[in-house]
């Protein structure tokens, strides 16, 4: 064999072996194929899918830190042995309107099996209040398929005529709430997706906060504030990995 035919069979070969997967062994092996994640997910499957740090562009997470005697579940008060009081609604308010108020403050209704959350913050932050209309907190809630659907249409069907109505919650101590529910667009994202603005009247929260609802099989992310659109999908692909088993989350 001449020297330029050597020359031009290594070549090749070389190419061959940079190119395919599986030859000259020098590859990296493939990895192996992860089993689904079974639904609903627990605690710690929902910790290990928090956005932490520089998860979103422009944003800083930081998750919770897990509570040692409060049940993950249970609102702003109570325990696991002893949940708080759930709210309850002025006689002349729709009954539908009970779906929201549980959503937003007591978690009875449709008790979640887990429920985590992460403060969320712009990265350059140079005021130290707190603007409750901006994006600042997302909140992950794990049920099984069937309850976290039966949650989105709650929330729809209470959309409708839910605009003004009162309650009388413990959710921020003894008080009477007068609760506006307005218009807001979802994204297109997640299995499922609705939105609203929530204000209550007379506490020390006193701003309309968008809110953001979206459904993932049984997992239901919801983010507080205004809320690019990008950031729910990105949310949405990476809880869809976990439980086909077809990312890294998790491992």
């Amino acid at each position: 064999m001449s020297r330029f035919l050597r020359t031009a069979v290594a070549a090749v070969t070389v190419t061959v072996c940079l190119t395919a997967t599986t030859s000259c062994g020098s590859a990296k092996p493939a990895r192996p194929p992860q089993p689904p994640h079974s639904e609903p997910l627990t605690e710690a499957d929902l910790r290990s899918l928090l956005p932490s740090g520089k998860t979103f562009r422009g944003y800083v997470a930081r998750p919770e830190e897990p509570r040692a005697t409060a049940h993950p579940t249970s609102g702003t008060a109570g325990t696991a042995d002893h949940p708080p009081e759930r709210s309850k609604l002025y006689p002349d308010a729709p009954p539908a309107c009970e779906a929201l108020v549980d959503f937003e403050l007591d978690h009875l209704l449709h008790r979640p099996t887990a429920r985590v959350w992460s403060e969320i913050t712009p990265q350059f932050l140079v005021h130290t209040y707190s603007d409750y209309t901006k994006f600042h907190q997302l909140t992950l809630a794990s049920y099984s398929v069937e309850e976290a659907k039966a949650v989105m249409a709650s929330l729809k069907e209470a959309l409708p005529s839910c605009d003004a109505f009162s309650l009388y919650t413990l959710a921020f101590g003894d008080q009477t709430g007068s609760v506006t529910v307005g218009p807001w667009s979802a994204p297109k994202a997640g299995d499922d997706a609705v939105a609203y603005t929530w204000t209550i009247k007379g506490i020390p929260m006193d701003q309309t906060v968008p809110v953001t609802v979206v459904r993932t099989g049984g997992v239901i992310a919801s983010y507080s504030g205004a809320v690019r659109d990008d950031i729910p999908r990105q949310q949405h692909d990476r809880l869809r990995e976990f439980i086909s088993g077809t990312g890294t989350t998790g491992d």
